[in-house]
């Protein structure tokens, strides 16, 4: 898997995201199994492997997401003139692209939130850790990325705002917080200070970073006896982080908040618009003046 290892290391060098890498090395090496000698891989024998994945029962976005990694692949192959063409782009324009239909994601309601955080809040152990993870997102729409890469410092009680790191695919780094979520994130300061063994955000009871997967198990947890997650259900019967991007885009949508407002607020990227040239220009305190607007209670 010699392949295999310089492609992955040609990802580092390029910047993706560890969760990206190791999402790619996954379907690559099921590929490079499957085909050991890609350099002879044809568009007839991608086709079968495409009718392959589907027979195994893969949901589209999941094929998707493999042809991706594969035509990655391809790509550096290329570029390290192994092979003269990338045959997968023919496979994705023909058979996923045009008709790919992204899974349907659960987006709770304000009174969902509520009865979650409730939930949370009526814990013996008061957990003002989980009330501050939740609220945050639900009241920003950060990606899960972006939030486990907070540090202490990117928190600015002083102008209520967030500072998000840089990513990717966050396009505004400057983020708001509203009274709500200023007083909770206040008690869980307090709290973190004493314990903290680490710089970022988000600690675990023993002080150092929390994982990746812990503020999903914590929804999971909470929501489940509400019937707000089935763990053994559709995508669409889950509650997960993304989620809370979609509950926060629902909730200022139907606020009136206006559509560049929200994308700004979301790190979204505003290129298709005829004011993208401009958008860095906007005054942050016009956005923040509709978010505070907008933003709903999230505690009772």
């Amino acid at each position: 898997m010699e392949l295999l290892k310089a492609y992955l290391d040609d990802c580092k060098v390029r910047g993706l995201e560890l969760r990206t890498i190791q999402s790619y090395k996954s379907s690559c090496k099921e590929f490079l199994d499957y085909f050991p000698e890609p350099e002879a891989v044809n568009k007839f024998l991608l086709v079968e492997y495409l009718q392959h994945l589907q027979e195994r029962g893969k949901r589209p976005s999941t094929i998707q997401r493999d042809f991706s990694a594969i035509s990655g692949l391809y790509e550096y192959m290329r570029f390290m003139d192994l092979v003269t063409n990338n045959p997968v782009l023919q496979i994705r324009s023909r058979y996923l692209e045009k008709n790919y239909e992204p899974d349907r994601r659960f987006i709770p309601e304000l009174q969902d939130m509520k009865r979650l955080l409730r939930a949370i809040q009526h814990d013996e152990d008061e957990m003002i850790r989980e009330v501050a993870m939740i609220s945050t997102l639900a009241k920003t729409a950060s990606r899960r990325g972006e939030y486990l890469e907070l540090k202490e410092e990117d928190i600015d009680l002083e102008r209520d705002e967030i500072y998000w790191p840089s990513k990717k695919k966050r396009r505004i780094r400057l983020g708001f917080i509203d009274n709500e979520l200023h007083n909770i994130l206040e008690e869980y300061l307090e709290w973190r200070a004493p314990r903290a063994k680490t710089d970022y955000l988000w600690i675990s009871n023993r002080g150092g970073r929390i994982h990746k997967d812990d503020t999903n198990n914590i929804l999971a947890y909470y929501a489940e006896p509400l019937g707000l997650h089935n763990p053994n259900g559709p995508l669409h019967k889950k509650l997960t982080c993304h989620c809370l991007r979609g509950f926060f885009t629902t909730q200022m949508q139907r606020a009136g908040m206006q559509e560049v407002y929200i994308k700004w607020l979301r790190g979204d990227s505003l290129k298709k618009k005829t004011w993208a040239s401009n958008y860095i220009e906007f005054d942050p305190e016009l956005v923040r003046k509709e978010y505070l607007s907008c933003v709903p209670a999230l505690l009772d």
